[in-house]
């Protein structure tokens, strides 16, 4: 639903704690990056050149958001390279054929004739094939470790690599961890701005790192387009809404600031007198339900398929999603576009209430300030119960149908050119 990192969030977190000789928790004792591929790399016979779209995990369950718009990128980039692979860093889900039913599953170190192929670098000691002529497109920033490993491994194994490699950058990944040696590996794959082909989900996403200094030589931008699927239920018959608060709860995902929210809850329910007549359920990530304070409660319903996450939009009244991040956040305008009033945050120059006018924009995540707007959200709601079907958008290309990627054959081009003639890799 909202990006790539649903997919990706347990392997970025990694394993669980160690335990002691007693069996009680203790630290692990880490003995390296265990977000990181250690694959090898071996020669493959092939000179022709190929596309390859590299995933830290692909899964039929988890190819919602991101994922699906990665590998609808990759097909928007073939034109008329007949070659294209998937590479999934980590083992890959048992319904992939699924969400690949075109691409047929090989060992990752060989390089049979087919076409279409997916790889998994799941395993202990997994090696790569790679030809001299294949291109890579990272979406994640274990995946751009991986690829700049790859790219170096192809100068000195064949004496060059294609000029560029394309990175999808769909958030500012170093934020995902304290200062660490994660945010540190993180923030060097944006070290190489001539070898990078930039593509960036958003333009706000972009600015930011404009603003902090980071530009590449190439850089695409994309906007986030609506599913298909929620598109329709905007144009269905309404249904009368009820008094259904909608919280986009991720408590794994300290970006989406669930205590906030939490302690946001529960100020509102010990300050607002009509709180008690709200329903207030939290969906995106299964958790305990949690009490909030006289008899009311978040109930978790955890993550929905798409026809059951827009059914609920259509009769709930109002929509609660944070986003530490300079990423807009896909949830916050799915529910503005289906009639919720929205209460999230601003960070940086991003703003989304200039984008709908259901949305209601906070600069901080104390308490008082996420209770105070609920209320203000809640009476709007009850002085007119179809307040947020007047609501209008100021992105119309949001529930556009048109092109995701118009700049398609040009970043093609832009890969393509001078393979096997390119400079050493990043």
């Amino acid at each position: 639903m909202s990006s790539l990192y649903l997919g990706a969030r347990g392997f970025v977190r990694g394993g669980g704690d160690a335990r002691d000789a007693t069996g009680r928790g203790r630290p692990a004792v880490e003995d390296g990056v265990r977000l990181l591929s250690t694959a090898d790399f071996t020669t493959s016979p092939s000179t022709a050149q190929r596309l390859n779209l590299v995933l830290p995990t692909v899964d039929a369950a988890r190819t919602f958001g991101g994922i699906r718009t990665a590998l609808d990128l990759l097909e928007a980039l073939a034109g008329d390279v007949q070659e294209r692979r998937v590479v999934s860093v980590g083992p890959s889900g048992p319904f992939v054929s699924e969400a690949l039913a075109a691409y047929s599953p090989v060992p990752s170190d060989q390089d049979p004739p087919d076409p279409l192929q997916i790889v998994s670098l799941g395993r202990p000691g997994a090696s790569l094939a790679v030809r001299a002529d294949d291109i890579f497109v990272a979406t994640f920033w274990t995946t751009a470790d991986l690829v700049r490993r790859i790219r170096r491994w192809q100068v000195s194994t064949y004496g060059s690599a294609p000029p560029r490699f394309g990175y999808v950058i769909q958030d500012f990944e170093p934020g995902f961890y304290p200062w660490s040696a994660q945010w540190m590996l993180a923030r060097s794959t944006y070290t190489d701005p001539a070898g990078t082909s930039a593509i960036f989900n958003t333009s706000v996403l972009r600015d930011y790192f404009h603003s902090i200094g980071i530009r590449f030589e190439t850089e695409y931008t994309f906007e986030p387009r609506l599913l298909a699927t929620l598109r329709s239920a905007i144009s269905s018959p309404a249904v009368a809404r009820s008094r259904t608060i909608v919280v986009y709860g991720r408590p794994g995902t300290p970006r989406n600031a669930f205590p906030a929210v939490i302690d946001g809850l529960r100020a509102w329910r010990a300050s607002d007198a009509n709180a008690g007549s709200w329903r207030i359920v939290s969906v995106g990530q299964a958790h305990p339900d949690i009490d909030l304070g006289g008899g009311v409660a978040l109930r978790s319903i955890g993550k929905l398929d798409i026809p059951a996450y827009a059914s609920l939009l259509r009769e709930a009244a109002i929509g609660v999603s944070l986003m530490i991040s300079p990423h807009p956040s896909y949830p916050p305008l799915e529910m503005a576009h289906l009639g919720l009033l929205v209460l999230t945050n601003r960070f940086a120059a991003k703003d989304l209430s200039s984008w709908h006018s259901n949305i209601r924009s906070i600069d901080d995540v104390a308490a008082g300030s996420v209770s105070n707007a609920l209320s203000e959200l809640c009476r709007r709601f009850e002085a007119d119960p179809d307040v947020g079907a007047k609501g209008r958008s100021s992105r119309p290309d949001f529930t556009s149908d048109e092109p995701q990627f118009p700049f398609a054959a040009q970043l093609a081009a832009d890969l393509r050119s001078g393979a096997a003639r390119g400079a050493s890799g990043g």
